[in-house]
C-alpha cells in the first residue's frame, strides 16, 4: 500500500513538472513573445491598474529643478543671494511653506508696474527665480503642495512685507507681466525667516553697475568651489534593461539593428530606438497596453505624475543620474515636459541646448519621449577655478539683456567643469 502511494505521488510530481515545462516552452514561441504575462496575471489576481492610478501623490520635491533665491532683508545691504538652490535644500525648505500659505490665501490679482515690485523688494522678503525656465502656475502650485489652477506661466515670484505689516505675493509671468496678490500671511511670519539668512553682498542687476543684464539677475558668487564631474554611460545601459524598464518584452524577436548600431524594437503600435551613444527614443501611434504610459486623467497634474513615473523607470532601469523638471509647454492637443540633469542643484547643459529627457503627452497618454542616458559622478582631482564673480558679471554685462548663472556643459568629452553661463 505504501509503495502504491509513493508511485502515485511520483506520477503526480512528474505530471506537474511536464506541465510547467510545456508552459515554459509555449512562452518561447515567437507568436507569444509580445504577450506581457506579468500584466495578464496582475489583471486576474491584483487590482486594476489600467488607468495608471496612484500618480496624483507622486510629485516629490526632487522632481523639480533648482532655483535662484534672493533674501531681500530690510535694506540693499542686508541681502543674501543664493544660486542653484536644490528643491531638497534646507534653505529653500524654510521658505517654501511661506509661499505655499501665501498662494493658498491669495486674493484677487492686480497688475502692477515694475516700479511697484522693486519698491517692495527694498523691504524684507524673498525673491525666487525658476532656474529651469517657465512653468505653469498649476505646476508650481503642485510643487508647493497647493491646488491652484491660475492661467499664468510663471518665471519668478516674490513675497514681501509692506506697510502695516501686510504681506504681498508677486507673480512674474513669462511674458513680463507682474501680478500682485494680497495674502493672509502676517509680516511676523516672514521677518524671522529672513533673519536666518546672513547677508552676502548680493544685489539685483537693476540696482548695480551691470544694469545691462536682465534686471532681476542675482549677482552673487557660488558658495565655494564647484567640483568637476565625469560623464559616462551607466553600466546598466543595455537593450535588455531598457526593454524591461519600459515594459517591453525583453526577448522579443520584433527587432533589428541599423547600420550605425541603433537597435529598433517594434511592438505595435510602439517603436523604441536604442542607440550606442545613450540616445533612446519612443513613439506610439495609438494607445499603449502598458500602464507605464497612461496617466490617471488628462489634467496637467496627472500627466506630470505619469511623466515622472516614466523618468524614474528610466533612471532605475539603467542606473543613470536622476533628472528634474525644467519646463512644461502646453499645446492645443499635447503637453511637452522637459527634464534636465543637475549636480547638487547646479544644472548640466548640452551644447545643442537639448534636454536630458523630453516627454510628450496627449489625451492622458505618453505618446513619445527622447532621452540622453548619462551618469555623472564627482571627479577626484581638485576643481578648476572659476572666474571671479565680479569679472564674470562685467563680461556678461557687455551682452545686453543677458542673464548670468553657473552650470556645467556636457560636450561629450567625459569631463565637466563648472563655469559661468549667460
Amino acid at each position: 500500500m505504501n509503495r502504491k502511494r509513493l508511485r502515485d505521488h511520483l506520477q503526480n510530481l512528474t505530471l506537474l513538472l511536464l506541465t510547467l515545462s510545456a508552459l515554459f516552452l509555449l512562452t518561447r514561441l515567437p507568436m507569444l513573445q509580445n504577450i506581457r504575462w506579468t500584466n495578464r496575471v496582475q489583471t486576474f489576481f491584483g487590482p486594476d491598474q489600467s488607468s495608471g492610478g496612484g500618480e496624483e501623490d507622486a510629485l516629490p520635491a526632487g522632481m523639480f529643478s533648482s532655483v535662484n533665491l534672493m533674501v531681500t532683508g530690510d535694506s540693499e545691504y542686508g541681502r543674501s543671494g543664493l544660486l542653484c538652490v536644490g528643491a531638497d535644500d534646507a534653505e529653500l525648505q524654510s521658505v517654501l511653506p511661506l509661499f505655499r500659505e501665501a498662494l493658498g490665501s491669495a486674493g484677487a490679482a492686480e497688475a502692477v508696474p515694475e516700479s511697484v515690485l522693486r519698491a517692495a523688494l527694498a523691504g524684507p522678503g524673498f525673491y525666487l527665480e525658476l532656474d529651469g525656465g517657465v512653468l505653469p502656475l498649476e505646476v508650481v502650485a503642485a510643487w508647493l503642495g497647493e491646488d491652484q489652477d491660475f492661467s499664468i506661466d510663471l518665471s519668478a515670484m516674490a513675497l514681501t512685507v509692506g506697510e502695516e505689516d501686510a504681506v504681498s505675493l508677486y507673480l512674474w509671468s513669462g511674458t513680463g507681466e507682474i501680478l500682485r496678490y494680497a495674502t493672509a500671511l502676517p509680516g511676523s511670519a516672514v521677518r524671522p525667516v529672513c533673519e536666518d539668512f546672513p547677508p552676502n553682498g548680493a544685489a539685483f542687476a537693476y540696482e548695480s553697475a551691470y544694469a545691462a543684464l536682465t534686471p532681476y539677475t542675482i549677482l552673487t558668487a557660488p558658495p565655494g568651489p564647484l567640483p568637476g564631474l565625469l560623464s559616462e554611460l551607466p553600466a546598466g545601459y543595455s537593450a535588455y534593461n531598457l526593454l524591461t524598464a519600459l515594459d517591453f518584452n525583453a526577448h522579443t524577436l520584433s527587432r533589428y539593428t541599423e547600420s550605425d548600431g541603433t537597435e529598433v524594437v517594434e511592438e505595435s503600435p510602439r517603436t523604441l530606438r536604442i542607440s550606442p551613444d545613450g540616445a533612446v527614443s519612443f513613439t506610439s501611434r495609438g494607445g499603449s497596453g502598458s500602464p507605464l504610459y497612461r496617466a490617471s486623467g488628462e489634467g496637467l497634474r496627472e500627466m506630470m505624475a505619469a511623466a515622472w513615473r516614466l523618468a524614474s523607470a528610466l533612471t532605475a532601469g539603467t542606473g543613470a543620474s536622476p533628472v528634474c523638471l525644467r519646463s512644461v509647454e502646453e499645446r492645443e492637443e499635447a503637453c511637452v515636459l522637459r527634464f534636465r540633469y543637475q549636480s547638487e542643484g547646479v544644472p548640466i547643459y548640452f551644447p545643442d541646448e537639448g534636454d536630458a529627457l523630453t516627454i510628450t503627452c496627449q489625451a492622458g497618454q505618453i505618446v513619445a519621449f527622447s532621452y540622453r542616458c548619462r551618469v555623472y559622478r564627482l571627479a577626484e582631482e581638485e576643481p578648476e577655478a572659476m572666474l571671479p564673480a565680479a569679472l564674470a558679471q562685467a563680461i556678461a554685462a557687455s551682452y545686453p539683456r543677458s542673464a548670468l548663472s553657473v552650470g556645467y556643459e556636457d560636450d561629450g568629452t567625459g569631463r565637466l567643469s563648472a563655469q559661468w553661463l549667460r
